[in-house]
């Protein structure tokens, strides 16, 4: 597996890229060389070109796709966004449409897939039925598989159900996959053992979640489904997990850099932090 930050801007071996991207600061873009936020996106969205670009001359001008959360992105690639699916670039927009489209037309991407797993923005599966095709149905709790949902309009997406690790174990209770917590018996205390009723509510429950991959094909000559069970599959090749993994492994390994950066989300001593309100504004 292969590894690019914009420390020293070149693939290399993701151990390596990663010890690099660690030991160094957040990119620049991080805070900005524009006055505005969306100069930030863009200049963060060109510097990925670059490395697609790059990427393109490494593999010798073999076709390759490109995984992106669609969550953590949409700011920098507008064109991944749905309200936008379709569209051509507005005028004036600064930004990088979508992933490759300001490098050379041989060097982009054959294909962009878009994961999401944002719980608010991904349908909850509650229940499955498989209709057989003698016309018989059955239902089911839960599912581990991948569904195809196609809509009235538009290009099909693909729903990877997850069922959760504690759930599927030994003893889990399986609480959830009946009934949510609003009707969950709240117990009832008694001398006798046979009057007694467990307080369900204060137990853990649990509940499926899905995974959304959206593939975007940019050549004819590619199969969005082979694609879309790509992207489940790689789910499976965790890096350091039994089970399957919310990410495929390659975005897995990119977020996990990321996340694991001492600047992370980090909390600023209390030397730094501003004394009053006209030094923590006066760079604005």
């Amino acid at each position: 597996m292969l590894g690019w930050t914009s420390i020293d801007q070149q693939w290399q071996p993701y151990r390596q890229a990663n010890n690099t991207f660690h030991a160094h600061s957040y990119p620049e873009h991080r805070r900005g060389t524009g006055k505005k936020e969306a100069d930030r996106w863009a200049e963060a969205g060109q510097d990925i070109d670059q490395a697609l670009a790059e990427l393109s001359d490494y593999l010798d001008g073999e076709p390759y796709a490109v995984m992106i959360d669609g969550n953590a992105c949409r700011r920098i690639w507008p064109g991944l966004q749905n309200q936008n699916l379709d569209r051509d670039p507005a005028a004036g927009e600064q930004r990088v449409w979508l992933p490759g489209a300001s490098i050379d037309v041989h060097k982009r991407p054959s294909a962009i897939i878009r994961i999401n797993i944002k719980s608010d923005e991904v349908p909850q599966p509650v229940s499955i039925t498989q209709v057989n095709k003698d016309g018989t149905s059955k239902e089911s709790r839960t599912s581990p598989k991948l569904y195809k949902l196609s809509p009235d309009f538009g290009t099909p997406t693909w729903m990877l159900f997850n069922v959760p690790r504690n759930y599927d174990g030994s003893g889990g209770g399986r609480l959830g996959s009946t009934r949510t917590r609003w009707d969950a018996p709240l117990g009832e205390a008694g001398e006798k053992a046979a009057d007694r009723r467990k307080n369900e509510l204060k137990a853990p429950w649990y509940t499926m979640t899905a995974t959304e991959i959206h593939p975007f094909v940019l050549r004819p000559e590619i199969d969005a489904e082979a694609l879309a069970i790509a992207t489940a599959r790689l789910c499976h090749q965790t890096i350091a997990w039994s089970d399957r993994s919310r990410y495929p492994a390659p975005l897995h390994a990119a977020k996990q850099m990321d996340l694991d950066h001492p600047e992370y989300r980090r909390s600023a001593p209390p030397e730094d932090l501003p004394q009053s309100e006209e030094e923590e504004f006066e760079d604005e």
